[in-house]
């Protein structure tokens, strides 16, 4: 049931994504000759023309932003599931569940992925804006940030959509402590029997 969810949700995304992308290619508008005599064109609609085309020339490249922010949202979902084995783990729910370590786990994944493979999505943003920009830490570090936090909105996605119940996992995490601090007491409980004796 939960897979389903999880399919259905990954195959609105692959076939509504393109559709915008296409449907914002297309708004686009032709420009004509701005000279009036060419097009018989009274002057006021060849200026008209000329602010569109000078306009079209300074606006972004709508498709390649849209590929940028859908990579986002790829590599979001990617880092949450692939993390997810280990935030299910049973040494986490022991140690970690609850104290704040998800967030860096996921950063520096992300920065150590990043750097091995050289991706920097705000140098891609920027050249698609149409500044040219270099690979850099920085960004690559900033990379790192917005997947953390957008694995964690796809978690929030995924429990609304009861793909994920972090109430289910807390409870886990509980049980295992309450395992370990048993199996401790039973411990102790022997040692003092056996010293008693």
């Amino acid at each position: 049931m939960k897979i389903s969810r999880y399919i259905c949700l990954i195959a609105a995304l692959i076939f509504f994504c393109p559709a915008f992308t296409i449907a914002q290619g297309n708004t686009s508008t032709e420009t004509v000759s701005s000279s009036p005599a060419a097009t018989g064109n009274p002057p006021a609609i060849a200026q008209q023309n000329e602010r569109n085309k000078t306009t079209e020339q300074m606006s972004p490249n709508v498709n390649a932003v849209t590929g940028v922010l859908i990579v986002i949202l790829v590599l979001s979902v990617v880092f949450e599931v692939a993390m997810t084995p280990i935030f299910n783990w049973r040494i986490f729910l022991k140690y970690g569940e609850g104290k704040g370590w998800k967030t860096p786990i996921v950063i520096g994944t992300g920065l150590i992925v990043f750097w091995s493979y050289d991706i920097d999505i705000i140098r891609d943003l920027m050249n698609s804006l149409g500044q040219t920009k270099d690979i850099s830490r920085g960004g690559q570090l900033l990379t790192a940030l917005l997947i953390a936090g957008g694995s964690d909105g796809v978690f929030r996605i995924f429990t609304k959509f009861n793909i994920r119940n972090p109430v289910e996992r807390k409870e886990k995490a509980a049980l295992v402590r309450a395992e370990e601090k048993k199996k401790k007491e039973d411990e102790a409980i022997e040692s003092q029997g056996d010293s008693g004796q």
